[in-house]
């Protein structure tokens, strides 16, 4: 793949000639992301994650996560508070740790790397009702109103997209997402056509924001006062639960940067409203966000990633076996040993 493309540079894959994407299609089928020291984030982001699981032997992971905190905070690898165990109250026999709030350093990567490792090796099990939240600060939006609706335009345009890609190594979305990760499309972009330049920050916030966290985003806190900072957060909930380190950061990834082109001055409402009246007719319809659109793909990641090793990692997960299967079944490993 490198020898297609500079990793560093940051070509138009929209605008490739027809010849060459089918030739970066190819290649892709054969390409393994791989998790790297650190991500090109700007310094403002802070992120959390939750690691959802299933296991018949809680009290062992439980213990050695505890050594596993110690081992950190004796090596001062530990910076902002443990690593937590409780119940996933939301299945049977569910169980969930919460990191930190962590800063894109590259000892953050290697730790959550050895912490899948001690799951794995402890019998923690993925399945149907899993999930892998993501929880942003709100810092990276602020209180500049146009950053908010630029995010939530955005959003409207593409998740279909979005949904694919956090699907993870999985073909499909997990059953329990319909319950837990409901899609908001639909209602933000109606919510969306009664905003004008009179309504405050606040109003939007409220407008937009859902109680109860049964859907695909929750920034419930964040709607409640003016104090936009790591604690209040964005949370994404759509992602499938993972083990996988690459693909942890990968979503990590994906997210921020869509936070970031949110905020930045070449925001191109013009593309993003044109997608959006392409897609007006299926928003919010969760079975059709298992199709793929490459040329859709192709136009994402040429306006929200500024280098080509973002936009082929996030290709690789979307596009997964390169088949719309509506099976919640792992596709054929993308991710590099």
């Amino acid at each position: 793949m490198d020898n297609f493309l500079n990793f560093n540079s940051n070509d138009s894959l929209s605008n490739m000639k027809l010849c060459d994407k089918e030739e970066l299609l190819n290649l892709l089928k054969e390409y393994k992301i791989e998790l790297r020291k650190e991500l090109n984030l700007n310094n403002n982001i802070t992120f959390g994650l939750e690691l959802e699981f299933g296991s018949n032997k809680p009290n062992i992971i439980e213990s050695k996560l505890k050594s596993f905190n110690y081992k950190l905070l004796l090596e001062e690898r530990l910076y902002n508070a443990w690593y937590e165990f409780k119940k996933e109250t939301s299945f049977v026999g569910g169980y969930e740790i919460t990191t930190p709030i962590l800063t894109n350093q590259p000892d953050e990567w290697a730790q959550l790397s050895e912490l899948c490792d001690m799951l794995v090796k402890n019998k923690a099990e993925i399945g149907e009702q899993t999930a892998g939240h993501i929880h942003f600060g709100t810092q990276v939006l602020g209180s500049n109103k146009e950053n908010w609706i630029n995010f939530f335009k955005l959003y409207v345009a593409y998740e279909n997209l979005i949904y694919r890609f956090s699907y993870g190594e999985y073909e499909n979305r997990r059953p329990y997402t319909i319950a837990f990760a409901y899609p908001l499309g639909d209602m933000y972009y109606k919510k969306l056509q009664t905003i004008d330049d009179k309504t405050k920050l606040m109003a939007l916030l409220k407008l937009m924001s859902t109680e109860y966290k049964r859907k695909g985003l929750s920034f419930y806190k964040a709607s409640n006062d003016m104090s936009f900072e790591k604690n209040k957060t964005i949370e994404f909930r759509m992602p499938n639960a993972t083990l996988e380190p690459v693909i942890w950061q990968n979503n990590v990834n994906f997210f921020a940067h869509l936070l970031e082109y949110s905020t930045k001055n070449n925001f191109n409402l013009d593309k993003i409203e044109e997608r959006t009246i392409k897609r007006k007719d299926s928003l919010g319809h969760l079975p059709s966000y298992v199709e793929i659109d490459i040329d859709e793909a192709l136009e994402f990641a040429d306006l929200v990633f500024d280098n080509n090793l973002d936009k082929i990692n996030f290709l690789r997960q979307y596009m997964k076996s390169f088949k719309s299967n509506g099976e919640f079944i792992k596709t054929k490993s993308f991710i590099k040993k």
